[in-house]
């Protein structure tokens, strides 16, 4: 889902550079007022690696395609939308400049494609469902200490998280056909139709994955494990990806399939 610097043209990345900024510094000013504590930068720390290990690992969802975990509606809902986004613009961020996964001139797109969409459907749901954050207990200096993470149904979380991979796959046909002459997109009809269907099955896994983990996450906070010790164990997430990649999918991700297979193979250019 990552685009490169030839997936979309200058005017696109001056366009989705300024709206990508304009969404992280309303989520900057929401922090500033929230005042988020260490616990909850810590966590954020943890879940941040997390979802940088994830998104190395991709795995089969149809013959030929495979797909990995975005995690955007999982850091939104865990950090709130606010500290959500921002972490994964880090993830991001440090993907493009340590991997080469997603290009500079596109990371105003892929910020808005995988951190502010998924945050502003994290916002809609918690203000929708009036949802009361829980606690995550942790140890300090002899006292428990509460950390507030965001909580809902697993089918809520699910749905949000699939409902984001779906809404971000058709902003990335329409971010890579803006400003381009017609000539070009001759094929995008049949791109469009590929991406909406590989990212409906990508989308599915994504919120089976995404209520799994908030499963996981709440059998913690019930075993009472405290949150320096899950962003240490989540940080860790990074090793056992990097062991793992060898076992990864080597097989295109939805974007480079549905680029591929419909004749426009020119967007996965770096």
């Amino acid at each position: 889902m990552h685009l490169g610097n030839g997936a979309i043209t200058p005017e696109c990345a001056a366009v989705t550079y300024g709206a990508a900024a304009a969404g992280l510094a309303a989520s900057a000013a929401a922090l500033r007022a929230a005042r988020p504590n260490m616990e909850k930068v810590w966590l954020a720390v943890g879940l941040g690696c997390a979802v940088f290990a994830a998104q190395a690992m991709n795995v089969p969802v149809a013959p030929g395609v495979s797909g990995h975990l975005v995690g955007g509606v999982l850091l939104a809902w865990a950090l709130g939308p606010a500290l959500g986004a921002w972490t994964m613009a880090a993830v991001l961020v440090a993907q493009a400049l340590l991997l080469g996964d997603g290009g500079m001139a596109a990371l105003g797109a892929n910020v808005i494609n995988m951190a502010l969409v998924p945050a502003g459907i994290v916002a809609v749901v918690k203000r929708a469902t009036q949802s009361v954050g829980s606690c995550m207990p942790t140890q300090s200096v002899g006292t428990r200490k509460r950390v507030k993470v965001g909580t809902a149904h697993p089918t809520t979380l699910g749905f949000a998280a699939g409902l984001a991979v779906v809404l971000a796959a058709g902003l990335i046909v329409a971010e890579t056909a803006l400003f381009r002459p017609a000539t070009e997109l001759t094929a995008w009809s049949a791109f469009a139709a590929r991406m909406v269907v590989y990212h409906l099955g990508i989308g599915t896994l994504e919120g089976l994955a995404t209520a799994g983990i908030f499963a996981s996450v709440a059998a913690a906070a019930r075993q009472k494990i405290g949150v320096p010790r899950l962003a240490v164990g989540l940080a860790a997430a990074v090793v056992v990806a990097a062991l793992a990649l060898p076992i990864s999918s080597s097989l295109p991700d939805g974007y480079e399939a549905a680029a591929e297979r419909s004749g426009v193979e020119w967007l996965l250019e770096r």
